[in-house]
């Protein structure tokens, strides 16, 4: 019964409201910079890995780079966009003194942030910028609250096409922050797409809860609902479990216009195994979230770009009818079905083998290097969440131990990446970290310390998991209301396996990967 009334939701669904404006018909794709570039403004340590202008405009240049070997690029697989993060503003002062306008960083960005839009449009790319609803970014740096006239004015004369707004301050000021922000993008002149992080701050991931119907109303083309992702398995596969859990609720708020990002695709940073980011562009793919690469395309592996570029993957994502799938099975399922209805009837299946998750904040993963432990990178404003496990942490920091003191627990423990330290009267503790990629604090109330020799985008893959750990997954055709014979794709070997009659069964699917098929009436 379970399974026909989940069928019948996946089936017969409808978006409850319009979009605003005509803007994001379908789940926007690019890249962005925050996986693994962070807030690294350092650029006589990282000149070519710093958050600058130098940055953007070789990763504007690999976008549109063709593969290896003469394959297609980024861009023509539908990856058209260039997202720049947080940190790219001047923080002293913190707007123009003549015109209270927010200004790039003068060193960082010599060009001028007009400029580089230029740069971006010149080559096919659309410009995609960063602020928040908040004085302050998530890094600290000048944000739009109570300027979003001047803002939005001032992002549409630079070209941008795609505003991301952050939160980063108090809950309270929100509603009527993207308020104004979506009534100045809408009045600036020029068509810009708006990605609102408002409900990620709200409700306690609670999405039952959320006033979807308000965000679309107020203009946002998509929003961040949930967890920051980080560059491990046991982070998106619980942003897997909570779109798995929250799916009736999610469902009839996606469509054109307006989509529920999942965050950042892994896919090609080196930290989860090739069957994992396959999973991963699956199940994004049947959840009609945006495909925002959160890699370096400068350094993407050939099976890693096949992935990302596999072009009957991007045809599920892209279906013009733009309605959301969902997952079928219960969450407490070793093996899973997740099912998107398409534009011509056929239905999009991932087939996912979700085993038993890795406990705790590094499970599977190697150890951290240990001593020595000197130059330690040190962020102003802290962490306040790291990857892995529920929040990544090893553990606290007790209230009144010194600097010195975290630094030589941390260097002697293997599973600790770094910590965050408490700012003298501030907090009572800190917490040692168990990957240290977390998402800068809010109040500024920590100041961060990674250990030396960390490796930036996180740590390598675990090693290939044993075949005894492959299952064999099935889908029953009558569960998404396909009857007779039924056509089966396999979308990651690009080929027909035939004609099945009441079911098909995947056999041997890897441990954390995913069999994705396209089911059509035979």
């Amino acid at each position: 019964m379970r399974c026909l009334l989940v069928a019948s939701a996946l089936l017969g669904v409808g978006v409850v409201v319009d979009a605003r404006n005509n803007l994001s018909r379908t789940p926007p794709m690019g890249w962005m910079s925050w996986e693994i570039f962070r807030c690294r403004v350092d650029c006589t340590r990282e000149p070519a890995n710093c958050i600058s202008e130098r940055l953007y405009k070789e990763q504007a240049d690999a976008i549109v780079a063709q593969g290896p070997g003469g394959g297609g690029s980024f861009l023509s697989a539908g990856y058209n966009a260039i997202h720049m993060d947080d940190c790219w503003e001047r923080k002293v002062p913190p707007r123009d003194p003549t015109t209270n306008k927010l200004v790039g960083d003068p060193i960082r960005f010599p060009g001028g942030m007009k400029a580089l839009g230029d740069y971006f449009h010149a080559k096919g790319v659309k410009y995609a910028l960063y602020t928040a609803e908040s004085t302050h970014t998530c890094g600290r740096y000048p944000a739009s609250a109570n300027h979003e006239i001047l803002d939005a004015q001032t992002f549409a004369d630079w070209g941008v096409d795609y505003m991301k707004v952050d939160g980063c301050g108090p809950a309270s000021y929100y509603e009527q922050g993207y308020k104004a922000m979506g009534a100045a993008l809408q009045a600036s002149g020029r068509p810009i797409e708006y990605s609102c992080s408002w409900p990620a701050y709200i409700n306690h991931g609670n999405e039952s809860l959320q006033p979807f119907a308000t965000f679309i109303e107020y203009g946002c083309n998509g929003w961040r609902n949930w967890h920051d992702i980080g560059c491990s398995a046991g982070s998106f596969m619980s942003i897997i479990d909570h779109w798995g859990d929250y799916g009736l609720a999610l469902q009839p708020f996606a469509g054109p216009g307006h989509w529920h990002d999942m965050d950042m695709l892994l896919i090609g940073n080196g930290c989860i195994t090739h069957d994992e980011e396959r999973t991963q562009m699956a199940i994004w793919c049947i959840s009609a979230s945006p495909l925002i690469m959160g890699n370096d395309m400068r350094n993407v592996s050939a099976e890693s770009r096949a992935i990302l570029m596999n072009k009957h993957a991007v045809a599920v994502s892209q279906d013009p009818l733009g309605q959301m799938g969902i997952r079928l099975s219960p969450n407490a399922s070793a093996t899973q079905v997740w099912a998107r209805v398409l534009a011509n009837g056929d239905v999009a299946v991932a087939l996912y083998n979700k085993a038993e998750n890795a406990k705790g904040p590094r499970a599977g993963q190697p150890p951290i290097p240990g001593p020595p432990c000197t130059n330690w990178t040190h962020t102003t404003g802290g962490y306040w969440q790291a990857v892995g496990g529920a929040s990544g942490n090893v553990g606290p920091v007790p209230a009144g131990t010194t600097l010195a003191e975290a630094q030589a627990e941390c260097c002697a423990n293997l599973h600790c990446a770094g910590f965050s330290f408490p700012k003298t009267g501030t907090k009572a503790h800190g917490f040692y970290k168990g990957n240290a990629m977390g998402k800068f604090t809010k109040d500024a109330g920590y100041d961060g310390y990674t250990k030396p020799n960390q490796i930036v985008h996180g740590p390598p893959p675990p090693p290939a998991p044993p075949s005894t750990a492959a299952a064999d997954i099935s889908i029953e055709f009558a569960m998404v209301e396909l009857h007779g014979a039924v056509q089966v794709f396999d979308i990651w070997q690009e080929r027909s396996l035939g004609s099945f009659t009441g079911s098909y069964t995947a056999k041997q699917v890897p441990m954390h990967g995913t069999a994705f098929l396209r089911l059509s009436k035979a």
